[in-house]
C-alpha cells in the first residue's frame, strides 16, 4: 500500500492532494462522505519538526496523519503496521508531503492569490453528506457530522482552502504535455530490442532446510516476522434485525379495510377495454391522406410506412387514459371511437399528423370485491406492513436520539440481539479461514467499521429495499496485530524451514552466479553447485515489446535491465527459490519508421508528463521558500512511533 501511495504522490492528481491518504478529505468529498477526517488546524501544540514561511508543522500533525492512515487502511483489510510503514519509509513521506502542501499554500498567498469565503461556501453547500431531507444545505446536518467527525467548521474550511490552492497552481503547472519525437524516440526504439540468453532455477524445495528449530529460535524468527502474522483490525459489533417478517403477522388486513380499499379503488376494477393500435406520424396532411387512404384499401400500415421512409410506432394493450396521456385527447377520443381493424385519421397534433390502425380490441369485464380480494388483501398488509416498519424504526431512532442504549432500545421494542465474531472490514473470520463471508452481514460489519469507537451511540442502518433495517452498536475493536506464536506454531515452523531452504538456495544460486562469469556453462555450474534436483536451464529469446504490459517473470524483468554477457540472480515469487539469468545477446533496433511504435509510447508517456511538470514545480517552490526542518525533532518522533508500534 505504501508503494501504491508513492505512486500516487508522483501523479498529477495525487500532487493536487498531496497528502490525501493520511487525512486530507478530496477523496473523500468524492464519495459524498467524510467519515475519517481530520483537523487541518496546526500548530495547536507539540514540537516542530519543520517550518515552512510563517507556517509551523508538530510532530502532533504528522502524528495524527500516520495515525488515522493507518486506522483507515486497517479497516479496509489492509494490515499496515506502524512498523511496516516506518521501515518503508512512511515517516519521511508524511513530512515531505506536509512541507509540499504548506508550501504551495504559503507561495499561493504570496502571489496574491485568494479563496473567497463564498466559494468554501459553494463547495461545502455541494457536498451530499450535507445535505437534507430535502436536497438542500442543512446547516445542522454540516455541524452535527463535523461534530461527530470532532472536526471544527474552521479547521475544516481551512482544508478546504488549501485543497483548492494545491489545485489551482498543479493545474496550471501542468498544462500541456506534448512530447517532440525525438524524445520518444528512444522509448520506442526500446520496444524493438530483442534478448537472449539462458536461464536456471534453484528451487527452496530442493535444498535441505536443516534440522528443525528449538524453542529459543523459533520464537526470535517469530519475533523478527511478527507482520507476516499480523491479522487486520476486526470489530466485534451487536445488532438487532427487523425484517417485514416479523410485523407481517399484526399487520393483516381486516375485512372492512379491504372494502373500503374496494370503494377507493375507482375505476381501476370496473369494466374497461384495451387496444393495440399502430400509428404513423406524418409533417404534411398531403401525405398523411394518401397512406391513410392506401391503410384502408388494404396495405398493411408496416408496409405503407416503410414505402414512406417511416416507421410505425405501437400501443399495445392501451387503455384511452394511457393513450390521452401519451398523445392528446384527441387522438385516443378517434382511436376508441373506431372499430377493430379501423384506419384513423388524418388527425392534427404539435407532431404532425397521425394515422392510426386499430389492430386489437379487448373488453375486460369488471371485477367483483370477492374476484379481487386477494389481491386487495396483500395490498393493504403490504402498505400496514410497511408503515408498521417504518413506524417500527423512527420509534427506535427517536429512541437511540434521546439518548438509550442499544440494550434499552432493543428491550424496548421487543427485539432479539446477537453479535458477529470478531471480523475484518471484509467480513472474514479470521479465527474460521475457511468460512465464507455471510452476506446478510456486509451492511452491519460496514456499518460498525465506520463507526469511530467502540460505545458511541447505536445506529439504524437500512438493509434491504423491503424495508428491514437492523440496529447495530461497535462493541469491540480488536487491533491488527499478530497471531500468538502458540496459536500458530507449526505454521512459523515451517516459514522457518523454508526460509533456511532459501538461504541455501541463493548461496547456491551465488556460487552458479560466479561460474557463470568464468564462463562455465550453466548446466556444468548448477552440477558443480550441488543442485541437481528442479527443471533443467532453458534458453530465452525475448522482444521487448513482446512481454511489455503483461505479468512478467521475475527473470524476464531482470533479462532486460542487464547488461550483455553478465550474470545475475533473483528471487522468485512466494519464496520458490532463485533464478540465475545469463543475458548473452542485445539485439537494438530504431524505431525511426516505425509511427505505431513512436504513437504508442507518446501515448504511454504523455500521461506520466503532466506528474512529471507538478514535481518539478513543487520543487521550484520550496527552494524559494524559507523551509527549515528539525532532523532531532524528527528523530525522536520516529523513535516515539516505533515505541508506539512495539506497544
Amino acid at each position: 500500500m505504501l508503494q501504491f501511495f508513492r505512486r500516487f504522490t508522483k501523479s498529477r492528481f495525487g500532487l493536487i492532494a498531496v497528502f490525501i491518504f493520511l487525512g486530507i478529505m478530496a477523496l473523500a468529498f468524492a464519495v459524498g462522505d467524510i467519515t475519517g477526517l481530520r483537523s487541518a488546524e496546526s500548530g495547536g501544540g507539540g514540537t516542530v519538526i519543520a517550518q515552512v514561511g510563517k507556517h509551523k508543522v508538530t510532530d502532533a500533525e504528522v502524528r495524527d496523519r500516520i495515525e488515522r492512515f493507518l486506522q483507515n487502511a486497517q479497516r479496509q483489510g489492509q494490515p499496515v503496521t506502524m512498523e511496516q510503514f516506518l521501515a518503508q519509509g512512511g515517516l519521511d513521506l508524511a513530512v515531505d508531503e506536509i512541507i509540499n502542501s504548506a508550501a504551495l499554500v504559503a507561495f499561493a498567498e504570496q502571489s496574491g492569490m485568494q479563496v473567497s469565503k463564498r466559494l468554501i461556501d459553494g463547495e461545502i453547500a455541494s457536498i451530499p453528506s450535507f445535505l437534507g431531507v430535502d436536497g438542500k444545505f442543512s446547516q445542522k446536518q454540516f455541524e452535527d457530522l463535523l461534530s461527530q467527525n470532532r472536526v471544527s467548521p474552521a479547521a475544516f474550511r481551512q482544508d478546504l482552502m488549501q485543497q483548492r490552492y494545491g489545485s489551482w497552481l498543479v493545474n496550471r503547472a501542468t498544462l500541456g504535455n506534448a512530447l517532440p519525437e525525438g524524445v520518444v524516440l528512444p522509448y520506442a526504439s526500446l520496444l524493438l530490442e530483442r534478448r537472449t540468453g539462458v536461464v536456471g532455477l534453484v528451487q527452496s524445495i530442493a535444498m535441505d532446510p536443516g534440522a528443525d528449530p528449538d524453542d529459543k529460535t523459533l520464537a526470535s524468527y517469530y519475533a523478527s516476522n511478527r507482520a507476516r502474522y499480523s491479522v487486520p483490525q476486526r470489530r466485534v459489533v451487536r445488532y438487532a434485525v427487523v425484517k417485514p417478517d416479523a410485523v407481517r403477522a399484526q399487520s393483516a388486513a381486516t375485512d372492512a379495510e379491504i372494502a373500503d380499499a374496494y370503494a377507493k379503488a375507482g375505476a381501476r376494477f370496473a369494466a374497461t377495454e384495451k387496444r393495440t393500435l399502430r400509428q404513423i406520424i406524418f409533417a404534411d396532411q398531403a401525405t398523411a391522406n394518401r397512406v391513410a387512404g392506401q391503410v384502408k384499401g388494404g396495405q398493411a400500415i408496416a408496409a405503407a410506412a416503410s414505402a414512406a421512409g417511416l416507421e410505425p410506432t405501437s400501443f399495445e394493450g392501451v387503455e384511452k387514459a394511457a393513450l390521452t396521456t401519451q398523445t392528446s385527447a384527441q387522438i385516443a377520443n378517434a382511436a376508441f371511437g373506431a372499430a377493430e381493424g379501423g384506419v384513423v385519421g388524418p388527425v392534427r397534433s404539435p407532431l404532425g399528423w397521425h394515422v392510426l390502425k386499430v389492430e386489437k380490441v379487448e373488453r375486460v369485464a369488471a371485477r367483483t370485491l370477492d374476484q379481487v380480494r386477494t389481491e386487495l388483501a396483500k395490498e393493504v398488509t403490504d402498505r400496514k406492513t410497511a408503515q408498521r416498519l417504518a413506524d417500527l424504526r423512527q420509534s427506535i431512532d427517536d429512541g437511540v436520539a434521546d439518548g438509550k442504549t442499544f440494550d434499552e432500545a432493543v428491550r424496548d421494542a421487543k427485539l432479539s440481539a446477537q453479535a458477529t465474531p470478531a471480523l475484518t472490514a471484509q467480513g472474514l473470520n479470521p479465527d474460521a479461514p475457511t468460512t465464507q463471508p455471510d452476506p446478510q452481514l456486509g451492511a452491519i460489519v460496514r456499518a460498525g467499521f465506520a463507526v469511530e469507537q467502540a460505545g458511541d451511540e447505536p445506529q439504524v442502518i437500512a438493509l434491504g429495499q423491503d424495508g428491514s433495517f437492523a440496529l447495530i452498536t461497535l462493541e469491540r475493536i480488536v487491533p491488527a496485530a499478530p497471531r500468538p506464536l502458540a496459536q500458530i506454531r507449526d505454521q512459523v515452523k515451517g516459514d522457518y524451514l523454508m526460509t533456511q531452504a532459501l538461504q541455501k538456495a541463493r548461496a547456491a544460486a551465488t556460487q552458479i552466479v560466479a561460474k557463470l562469469q568464468k564462463s562455465v556453462p550453466m548446466a556444468q555450474a548448477f552440477a558443480e553447485a550441488g543442485v541437481k534436483k528442479g527443471p533443467p536451464p532453458k534458453p530465452f529469446d525475448l522482444k521487448r515489446a513482446e512481454v511489455l504490459g503483461r505479468q512478467m517473470e521475475p527473470y524476464i524483468q531482470m533479462a532486460f535491465s542487464m547488461a550483455p554477457k553478465k550474470a545475475k540472480l533473483v528471487e522468485g515469487p512466494n519464496r520458490l527459490g532463485y533464478y540465475v539469468v545469463y543475458l548473452d545477446q542485445v539485439e537494438e533496433h530504431s524505431a525511426a519508421n516505425d509511427k505505431a511504435a513512436i504513437a504508442r509510447v507518446r501515448g504511454d508517456i504523455a500521461p506520466q508528463v503532466g506528474g512529471e511538470y507538478a514535481s518539478q514545480f513543487i520543487r521550484s517552490i520550496r527552494a524559494h521558500m524559507n523551509i527549515t526542518r528539525n532532523e532531532k525533532a524528527v528523530a525522536q518522533l520516529r523513535a516515539q512511533l516505533a515505541q508506539q508500534g512495539v506497544r
